[in-house]
């Protein structure tokens, strides 16, 4: 009766409109005075102590903080221009483009809301423009912004882990193949719509195109190496790997691309040198890059500086060899011709040897897979990228009809010039308006969500000392309650309450009550939050609370049930995601499993 008492409090708050965090605190502080033993210090206590041993929720602000330098820092045009380079050719492409974009950008910012703000407010403008209606590009980054939850890292997935003290990282590996099949799926649906509507398509840019827009974005898309990278190489933890990462963003939005910050507007090569330098650029940029990369690894490991040294020289003397013979091909017309040669030799050749000592190993089956993706990423792309932006920078280079020296000069001549100007404005940086801007708007989103939390956290406080938990537990197993049974009744509780409240909020509160329920019939824990994730995804784009649905109204200018409507095609297929993702436990479970063994619950 008084567990009865207390959320019929909470929902009759939030029906009369009062805030969610205020609603779950108010609740819970007034069930402790009137209904339990508890006096008002022990209340203050217990907001005061609210965030004691969650030390996971640290990752929160850090990772809203380099979701914000994203977001405002130019790395989602650039991330667009990939997928549309990739993609944008076929039937309905744009759109595909928008949601392999999502993809894309919610493995760097573990936000909802910041995916389709970021990737939105430029890809609905750009479909409207290019022929396909408002409505089915609103509900298109609608429906793929709830991504930004699922693929790692992941907001959610780090208050489901401090909530339930399972690990962090097992949960940002349990999402990656869930997070692909989801896009993959929209993207499907997308693909047949735009078969049967004959909605429009873009045009074949060209491998050239394709590999010049991933080097454009390369430095965005770094971020999810150092994240996921960092942690499952056990470089930092994912608390650590947050803070390196609004570092990093930092850094690469203020001071590489310069969209932001007392650099903007600065190109690194002035208007009039940006056609000769670009190829003498690229080549010194690139062993810059490499010397950096070399010398960080030997200071990590304990090696000596001189590797670096070595290691930069050698690629320069292959890049400036490179840039030479392509500055000559290029105006004969044999440009791609030696680009082909190039990267054969000096990434599909590697490659390919190394996939065949991978497949001659003796590791399992998943593993040689994870191996020979890896080492496509690691071997062949960088080379594949840095050869075809050689061959941009020399047709860029005949069009000016300049020499390869000159090139070199102009272009070693703004690499220090530009380097300059970030030692010279990296304090000024700090504190400039614009980064003033962006730790404002990252401070009240985290201020928000921290408050929900430690709301959520005071209630979660109560139902532990009423042993609620252990009574719904008890209640359910002596009814002869199933896994089946159970998952139908924890998607049902939680389609319900992602429509009113936010998914921080509801997961605190949700996940301790069938945690232990979960734990008893012999339900990963992992498996349970990957469901419970897919759930909140649900919730954001599902009124009359879904923050989605606002955010996109607001991106795309349009009335919340508008958006609503356009949406609802798209929800069928998270729907069935859904269900996939509830009674197929190896799509969660299979990476963290393989990686790091199976869950072991101590408590």
């Amino acid at each position: 009766m008084d567990v009865a008492i207390l959320f019929g409090m909470v929902i009759a708050l939030l029906a009369i409109g009062v805030p969610i965090a205020v609603s779950l605190g108010l609740s819970s502080t007034l069930f402790l005075l009137v209904l339990s033993d508890s006096s008002l210090a022990s209340v203050a206590q217990s907001l005061y102590q609210a965030m004691a041993g969650h030390y996971t929720l640290l990752a929160i602000p850090f990772f809203i903080l380099a979701s914000s330098f994203m977001s405002t820092g130019g790395v989602a045009r650039r991330i667009i221009d990939f997928a549309i380079a990739v993609i944008g050719h076929v039937r309905g492409g744009l759109a595909i483009a928008g949601v392999l974009a999502c993809m894309l950008f919610a493995a760097l910012s573990g936000s909802s809301p910041a995916t389709v703000v970021a990737v939105g407010s430029i890809v609905i403008a750009g479909m409207v423009k290019s022929g396909y209606t408002k409505d089915f590009a609103a509900g298109v980054i609608c429906n793929a912004g709830t991504l930004g939850i699922l693929i790692p890292p992941s907001i959610v997935m780090v208050v489901y882990a401090s909530a339930t003290d399972v690990s962090v990282g097992r949960m940002f590996l349990a999402g990656v193949i869930p997070g692909l099949l989801a896009g993959s799926m929209l993207m499907v649906t997308i693909y047949v719509i735009a078969r049967i509507k004959n909605l429009p398509k873009g045009e074949w840019q060209g491998w050239e195109q394709i590999f010049s827009s991933i080097l454009d974005a390369s430095w965005g898309l770094f971020l999810m190496v150092v994240i996921l990278g960092g942690i499952y190489g056990g470089v930092f933890t994912p608390t650590e790997a947050a803070a390196i990462a609004s570092i990093y963003a930092f850094i690469v939005s203020i001071f590489i691309y310069r969209d932001m910050g007392p650099l903007k507007g600065r190109s690194w090569l002035p208007e009039g040198e940006a056609d000769i330098g670009l190829l003498g650029l690229r080549v010194w940029g690139f062993t810059l890059v490499t010397f950096i990369l070399y010398a960080v690894g030997c200071f990590m490991m304990g090696q000596p500086m001189w590797i670096a040294f070595v290691a930069a020289g050698a690629f320069f003397v292959v890049a400036f060899v490179l840039a030479l013979l392509m500055s000559k091909a290029v105006p004969a017309g044999k440009g791609l011709q030696l680009a082909t040669v190039a990267v054969a030799i000096f990434g599909v050749m590697p490659t390919l040897y190394l996939i065949v000592r991978i497949i001659a190993g003796d590791a399992a089956t998943l593993f040689a897979i994870i191996q020979i993706i890896g080492s496509i990423f690691i071997i062949l792309l960088p080379p594949a990228v840095f050869t075809f932006s050689l061959v941009r920078g020399a047709q860029r280079l005949a069009v000016a009809g300049g020499g390869f020296g000159q090139s070199m000069m102009v272009g070693g001549k703004n690499l220090v010039r530009a380097n300059v100007e970030n030692v010279i404005f990296a304090i000024p940086a700090f504190f400039h308006r614009d980064t003033k801007a962006t730790l404002l708007e990252a401070g009240k989103l985290t201020i928000m969500l921290m408050f929900i939390i430690a709301n959520a956290l005071i209630l979660k406080h109560v139902l532990t000392d009423e042993q609620i938990p252990q009574h719904i537990t008890e209640a359910m197993l002596a009814a002869g309650l199933g896994p089946v049974t159970f998952l139908i009744i924890v998607n049902i509780i939680l389609l319900i309450g992602g429509q009113f409240m936010e998914p921080s909020g509801l997961i605190v509160i949700v996940a301790p009550l069938v945690f232990p329920i979960a734990i008893t019939l012999g339900i990963d824990p992992i498996h349970l939050g990957i469901i419970m994730v897919v759930n909140m995804e649900i919730g954001m784009i599902t009124p009359p609370v879904g923050l989605n649905l606002f955010v996109t109204s607001g991106v795309a200018n349009m009335s919340m049930m508008r958006v609503v409507r356009a949406a609802l095609p798209f929800l069928a297929v998270l729907f069935v995601f859904l269900i996939l993702i509830t009674y197929i436990p190896w799509l969660s479970t299979v990476l963290p499993t393989a990686y790091m063994g199976p869950e072991i619950i101590t408590n």
